[in-house]
């Protein structure tokens, strides 16, 4: 994902019995310290930004779980990683 990208990253689908609740249980990678800089809607499992990356800007990946919990309270875990990227600036052209 281009570094400081705004907009939906990903959506995360699971089923189960409604309603289904999406957490972050692990890592530090979408909204913990030193993070993408990103949201997750709990109900709905959509992963949003406004700056994706914050402040970094060499690419970086963030690597994180996210939990489904299940109107029964069942549980399923599963891991994700998300890599920023940056485009070079101001590069030369050789003759």
């Amino acid at each position: 994902i281009a570094g400081n990208f705004s907009g939906t990253v990903a959506t995360v689908a699971a089923t189960g019995d409604a309603p289904l609740s999406y957490t972050e249980v692990s890592g530090t990678g979408l909204t913990g310290s030193g993070n993408a800089n990103c949201s997750l809607n709990s109900s709905t499992g959509v992963i949003t930004t406004s700056d994706f990356g914050g402040s970094a800007t060499s690419a970086t990946t963030y690597n994180f779980t996210i939990r489904v919990t299940d109107a029964e309270s069942q549980t399923s875990d599963r891991a994700f990683s998300l890599t920023s990227s940056y485009a070079i600036e101001g590069g030369g052209q050789g003759n």
